[in-house]
């Protein structure tokens, strides 16, 4: 016993002696306990940050609610108002001792100037990008005082704008920052201010990992080979370890000699026999867990953990016998792109949350989407919506943040737009939801068909210099960033890449065909303007009548009422939602202005109905279809399928069946039966073909065998159906199709050929 109390005492003595190892690189938040004050205005709120101005002033009861009644004009002095963020803080104590300490603003919204104990640090521009500085020197171990002063946004905005010769078509044009906040035909003038992203110091000896993250270059079911992209940051000239890992599986020690500074490394990686991520409904989603470990000797002087997944992406733009065909493989298998556009689920971008945004996207999927683009004149996505992207298998189109004009081309804007485009290839690249980038919104289809040119007044010369300043920006800076710092996702320079009234927008590439709500055409057009990839077409209708009531806060409502007219940004929607509605339904009179919105809500699916059924029947001649717009930004009158508050439209509930694995759908030429299948196995079934009248009577059935490929769209011959039909009153019956395997129902539909009302 005395023997094994003096061991005892002895690993005591020897453990207590060692000197436990601090971490290298350590973080301090900086989010809580700021004051936020208006200049010469008597508001000085105490609040925690990320928060914008508009945010903090409803919080705090001095404005009302943005989305609500008819504020907005109002409110659209904040964002033409000096705002001050102050925090003063207490260094930690570990802090203290780092070699290097680094003040780190994820954002800053906008036109923005910093200093740290008085001593200026730098002034931002940039809405997208992090602002990092150095601030070893500037700090003390009690009551430092961060101060961070916003100008007046719309002024600073309009003196770069009238400053910039030639003038350019929207004065959006000269700011980073999300160009929907400036106003849209579906989006208020809420130009907000503020610090919207987390604030912190970082300090760190010796060496870090700034970035470390992985992509897929090739992989099938035997090997994956994958690349190790690093950033480090380093005191002194060295050698350093790197240690990859997943789970308890080493995949990778490498030994590298840097050089002091920052610099970007990657390594190779082999996994044997991955497991492979495969988009909804094609397959299963399977996440690794990574760790990336920066050690010198036997040190650990930083680590990164991060999920991703493995697949490969390709983007097919290849020439064909009938135009350009366009169309992406996952995994080496070709995939028809379903889904819609997504834009910013907030106004207030720091209202944002992730809870709201995996019950938005949950019902994506469950509507069998398996793409969404983000649309370039938002702001980026946060990490929590690339986070829930990945384990639902939704693809995501992502644009860069530029949209609807021609942008400055002085070295400085290009220089930022650099630099942000770097940060952000970087952050997502992970990812295995992220497909592809894009340019921009609609900027090369301006540019070629919306007569900036006259409009504006370039001459010969300053057309040429724009262009070239586009060139730079777009073929040039944004393509290489992807290709240096990801190397294995496709870059689109502009969406749509021909215009819509262009004949080669529907034989290559992908289109925005706005023919049917811009050009008022009958919803029947989008039959006849098929392109090779619908990546915008759409039409409005009323949101929820639920959303209506919280809006107009007990005032009666009706299409032209005030608060309706509040919500309601297109100069013709009122009008064309009714035109609509009385072309498709003549005979419907709705009892209120409830059933009016539900008439809105019916036509719209009527609409997309047609449009999404002649998509994907003309498989593999257009592989895919992204209607506008998933999602709102506040409570609107919208083309959305989901309102702001969460609730699906009539569109939303019917994509459950058009974007089903197997669409059944008529042939209006001739009759035909259109089987569409995107399920990776061969089919083999009997599809029952029946007309019924209104009432449910049997009119006609006749079965058809349907032997069918995997991955394949093709039309079936009925004996007597189109014969029966060209003598039948079409508007009083319906035609039931339903495709059985086995004992298995695979799929079923009922089919009108008018707009049906129920």
């Amino acid at each position: 016993m005395k023997k094994i109390y003096l061991i005892c005492l002895l690993l005591f003595a020897l453990f207590g002696c060692q000197t436990i190892e601090k971490p290298n690189v350590l973080e301090q938040s900086l989010n809580q306990g700021w004051t936020l004050t208006g200049d010469t205005l008597s508001i000085n709120m105490h609040i925690d940050v990320p928060s914008v101005v508009q945010q903090s002033l409803y919080e705090n009861g001095i404005i009302p609610h943005p989305y609500l009644g008819t504020v907005e004009n109002d409110l659209l002095w904040i964002s033409d108002h000096p705002w001050d963020y102050t925090l003063h803080f207490d260094l930690d104590k570990e802090l203290l001792v780092k070699e290097n300490v680094e003040l780190v603003f994820e954002g800053l919204d906008t036109y923005t100037e910093v200093k740290l104990n008085g001593e200026k640090l730098f002034f931002a521009d940039n809405q997208f990008r992090e602002w990092k500085v150095d601030v070893k020197s500037f700090l003390r171990d009690k009551d430092n005082l961060l101060e961070v002063h916003f100008a007046r946004y719309d002024s600073t905005q309009l003196a770069l704008y009238e400053q910039h010769q030639p003038r350019l078509p929207e004065k959006y044009a000269v700011s980073r920052k999300a160009p929907y906040q400036h106003g849209w035909d579906w989006a208020p003038k809420y130009k907000n201010v503020g610090i919207w992203k987390p604030v912190k110091l970082v300090g760190w000896d010796k060496a870090r990992l700034k970035n470390a993250y992985i992509v897929t270059q090739t992989a099938d079911t035997e090997k994956a080979e994958l690349m190790l992209h690093l950033d480090v940051e380093n005191e002194t000239d060295g050698t350093f370890e790197f240690v990859v890992s997943t789970g308890s599986t080493t995949l990778a020690s490498r030994s590298l000699s840097l050089l002091k500074g920052r610099q970007h490394s990657v390594i190779p990686i082999t996994i044997d026999n991955p497991q492979l991520w495969w988009p909804n409904e094609m397959g299963e989603q399977p996440l690794y867990d990574f760790e990336v470990v920066l050690k010198k000797g036997q040190q650990v002087l930083d680590t990164k953990q991060f999920k991703s997944g493995i697949r490969t992406f390709e983007m097919v733009d290849e020439p064909d016998s009938i135009g350009r065909a366009f169309y992406f493989k996952v995994n080496g298998v070709p995939m028809y792109a379903k889904g819609a556009n997504y834009v910013p689920e907030e106004m207030i971008e720091t209202w944002i949350n992730a809870d709201n945004t995996l019950a938005l996207l949950r019902e994506a999927k469950d509507a069998h989407f398996n793409m969404l683009r983000v649309w370039g004149g938002g702001i980026y996505p946060s990490n929590d919506f690339f986070n829930i992207c990945d384990s639902l298998g939704i693809l995501i189109w992502q644009d860069f943040m530029y949209a609807g004009t021609m942008y400055p081309y002085d070295e400085a804007f290009l220089e930022n737009a650099r630099i942000e485009a770097e940060e952000q290839v970087k952050r997502l690249a992970s990812h295995p939801s992220l497909a592809l980038w894009c340019g921009g919104n609609e900027i090369s289809e301006g540019y070629y068909n919306w007569g900036w040119q006259q409009s504006l007044g370039w001459t010969e010369e300053e057309d040429k210099a724009i262009k070239a300043g586009y060139d730079r920006l777009f073929e040039g800076i944004l393509p290489q960033t992807v290709t240096e710092f990801d190397g294995t996702r496709p870059y689109w320079p502009s969406s749509p890449s021909k215009g819509w009234g262009r004949p080669e927008s529907l034989t290559e590439g992908d289109v925005h065909y706005w023919g049917v709500w811009w050009g008022e055409q009958p919803y029947e057009m989008y039959r006849e303007k098929v392109g090779r990839f619908n990546s915008e077409y759409g039409y409005q209708s009323y949101p929820d009548y639920s959303t209506l009531q919280k809006i107009a806060q007990g005032e009666p409502l009706s299409p032209n009422a005030e608060v309706i007219t509040a919500h309601q940004k297109h100069p013709r929607g009122t009008r064309q939602i009714d035109d609509f509605i009385q072309r498709y339904y003549p005979n419907v009179q709705p009892k209120d202005f409830e059933e009016y919105v539900h008439l809105s809500q019916l036509s719209q699916a009527y609409g997309m109905e047609v449009a999404i059924e002649a998509h994907r029947t003309a498989k593999p001649y257009n592989m895919g279809t992204l209607y506008w717009q998933l999602n709102d930004a506040w409570p609107v009158t919208s083309w959305s399928s989901i309102d702001y508050y969460g609730n699906p439209k009539v569109l939303h509930g019917q994509l459950k069946e058009l974007y089903a694995p197997v669409l059944l759908s008529v042939d209006w030429k001739d009759y035909g039966i259109f089987v569409t299948s995107d399920l990776l196995r061969d089919i083999d079934g009997i599809l029952t073909v029946a007309v019924h009248d209104l009432n449910g009577g049997q009119l006609f059935e006749q079965k058809v065998q349907v032997r069918m490929s995997a991955n394949e769209n093709k039309k079936y011959a009925v004996e007597g159906l189109a014969e029966y039909l060209r003598n039948a009153d079409l508007e009083k019956v319906c035609v039931k199709l339903k495709l059985i395997e086995g004992e298995t129902l695979t799929a079923e539909r009922n089919c009108y050929f008018f707009a049906f009302y129920e």
